[in-house]
């Protein structure tokens, strides 16, 4: 009889050990879909965040690309990757805004619908809620540690060159009409400019003998028509003349007439080869000029600003993730309208107190090292600050 009850106990142990398994392994499907369900919901927002913050990091540069091919002559395809090139560099700066963007307007719906409560409610701590996203961001800022050190660089090089090179294939694209443009140690003037057929009208050429200006000659035709050469670029000039004044007596100005005349500007002139400069230059290569011109005693505080800045912008959705979590989840009924506006705010709080870093490192008040993870510190300090009270509330 006693081994019938020992028997029936036993059983009913594996039953209920065998009900509890289900129930776990239940409530980690519940949480992993739950998990999902947040992801998608953040990934969403931070899609529709980063093409905003682009939008508007590249509204002034998309002007300049639409007169290029409204006025400038430049082909649809190559404005386009242009704008291809621009906007993958930008992307050091609009993936942390969107980061900011998507974790306050998802988790800010959440919160508005009553999700966060029926989550609350159902035994899910906070931790369960924020642990998918806060993993998520920490994959980003990974991945922005490697594009800002090593592609944005490679990016910046190519976007130079490319650009670059349109004007060498468009040189009227650097030429607007009633405005002086340099073109190397010359200086143009043109009434009028037309970039379909290449021609200007009411043309002056200017170049200057000295530093002080004192001698100089002067071009000025009625027409001219560029073309672009190997070398260089060549101007075919109409009815004008070529006159040059000395400093000394203006009796010695010399005047000359002619009804065509070829002039060139070698290429090198208008549009050198470039050198890198600190955004071109990858962080390896960063590090070595800035031990070399600490050996030789050279400025080195703008390469080390833009290799230090490489890794605070990296490390900026960690910052932000951890203030706009609670700000989102106690915002309740407001959730969904404090995103875009708590973003704005955020970000200009944030770049205000990189950009007042930057200026004690150059000014010598405090190493760039150092100082330039104050916006990280304090709006970190700021969201654990948050999580604190948010736990408590």
């Amino acid at each position: 009889m006693y081994k019938k009850h020992i028997k029936r106990i036993v059983q009913d142990i594996s039953d209920i050990s065998k009900f509890k398994q289900q129930i776990l392994f239940i409530s980690a499907i519940m949480i992993k879909k739950l998990h999902l369900y947040i992801i998608r919901e953040f990934f969403g927002c931070f899609i529709f965040g980063m093409a905003v913050f682009s939008i508007l990091l590249v509204l002034n540069f998309v002007f300049d690309l639409v007169d290029l091919f409204l006025s400038k002559g430049v082909t649809f395809f190559l404005v386009l990757k242009l704008f291809a090139f621009y906007i993958l560099n930008i992307l050091t700066l609009s993936i942390p805004m969107a980061v900011l963007f998507g974790v306050l307007v998802a988790y800010g719906r959440l919160s508005a619908d009553n999700e966060i409560t029926a989550m609350k409610s159902s035994g899910l701590s906070y931790y369960t809620l924020t642990i998918p996203v806060i993993v998520l961001i920490f994959i980003i800022s990974f991945f922005l540690l490697f594009f800002n050190h090593f592609l944005a660089p490679a990016i910046n090089t190519h976007f130079k060159s490319f650009f670059e090179e349109v004007i060498m294939k468009k040189p009227l694209i650097k030429f607007n009409a009633k405005s002086v443009i340099d073109l190397g140690e010359y200086r143009l003037y043109a009434n009028k400019v037309n970039n379909k057929d290449n021609t200007l009208l009411g043309v002056s050429i200017y170049k200057f003998e000295n530093k002080d200006d004192k001698d100089t000659w002067r071009i000025a035709a009625s027409s001219g028509i560029v073309k672009v050469c190997e070398n260089g670029v060549q101007f075919t000039l109409h009815n004008g003349y070529w006159q040059k004044a000395h400093s000394a007596s203006i009796k010695n100005m010399i005047h000359m007439t002619f009804k065509n005349y070829v002039f060139f500007i070698p290429i090198n002139k208008v549009i050198k080869e470039h050198n890198l400069t600190a955004p071109e230059i990858t962080s390896p290569a960063l590090l070595k000029i800035i031990e070399r011109s600490k050996k030789e005693n050279l400025p080195i505080i703008l390469y080390e600003c833009n290799f230090w800045g490489r890794w605070t912008f990296a490390f900026a959705p960690l910052a932000f993730v951890l203030v706009a979590l609670p700000i989102a989840i106690m915002a309740g009924k407001n959730g969904k309208g404090i995103g875009f506006v708590m973003s704005l705010a955020i970000i200009l709080v944030y770049y205000t107190l990189f950009i007042l870093a930057r200026n004690l490192a150059e000014n010598g008040y405090a190493p760039i090292r150092i100082i330039v993870w104050l916006p990280n510190f304090l709006i970190t300090t700021v969201g654990i600050c948050l999580f604190i009270k948010m736990r408590k509330k």
